[in-house]
C-alpha cells in the first residue's frame, strides 16, 4: 500500500517533468525554423540586390552615368556581398564577386570611353592620324561595354548564374529540408 502511495504521490512530477519536456522541443523547434527564416531573409536581400545591380547597370545609360553604377556598386552592394561571405556557399559567393567585377569593369569601360570622346572631340581636323587613332579606342570601349552588358543580360535569365547559386537557398521547399545546404 506505502508503494501505492508514492507512486501516486510521484505522478504529477512524472506528468509535469513530461510536459515541461515537450514544450521545451516545442521551443527548439519553433526557433529552429525562425533561424531558417532570418536565413533565408537576409539571402533573399542578397539576392535581390544583385538582381537590382545587374539590372541597373544593364540599363541604357549614357557614359556620364558610370559614376551611378560606381555608386549603386559601393553604397549598396558590397555590403550585401560581405555578407553573403557569411550567408551562402563559396560558390555562390564568387558568383557574386564576379558580377561585380563585371558591373565595376562596365563602370570603367564605360569612363574609358568617355575620356576618349572627350578627346576625340578636342582634336583638330588637321590630326587625322589621332582621330583615326582614338576612333579604334573608342570602337574598342564600344565592344567591351558591350559583351560586358550581354553577360550581364544572361544573369538575368530564368536559368542564370544568379538564379543557380541562389536555388538551393531560396526554394520554400529546400528551407523545411534538413540538410545543410551552406556546406
Amino acid at each position: 500500500m506505502e508503494l501505492i502511495e508514492k507512486i501516486i504521490l510521484a505522478l504529477p512530477s512524472i506528468i509535469i517533468a513530461g510536459i515541461v519536456a515537450y514544450i521545451a522541443y516545442q521551443q527548439y523547434e519553433i526557433n529552429r525554423q525562425k533561424l531558417k527564416l532570418d536565413l533565408y531573409d537576409r539571402r533573399f536581400k542578397i539576392y535581390s540586390a544583385a538582381i537590382a545591380l545587374v539590372r541597373f547597370a544593364y540599363e541604357p545609360l549614357p557614359d556620364e552615368k558610370y559614376d551611378d553604377i560606381t555608386k549603386k556598386l559601393d553604397n549598396e552592394f558590397i555590403d550585401h556581398l560581405n555578407a553573403a561571405y557569411f550567408l551562402l556557399n563559396r560558390k555562390a559567393f564568387n558568383t557574386l564577386k564576379e558580377i561585380a567585377q563585371e558591373v565595376s569593369d562596365l563602370a570603367i569601360a564605360m569612363a574609358s570611353r568617355l575620356s576618349t570622346v572627350k578627346k576625340l572631340n578636342q582634336l583638330q581636323e588637321s590630326n587625322i592620324e589621332d582621330r583615326k587613332d582614338l576612333n579604334n579606342e573608342r570602337k574598342s570601349w564600344d565592344s567591351k561595354i558591350q559583351a560586358i552588358k550581354q553577360s550581364l543580360k544572361q544573369s538575368l535569365s530564368e536559368n542564370s548564374r544568379i538564379n543557380t547559386v541562389f536555388n538551393p537557398y531560396l526554394d520554400f521547399r529546400n528551407l523545411y529540408d534538413s540538410r545543410n545546404i551552406s556546406k
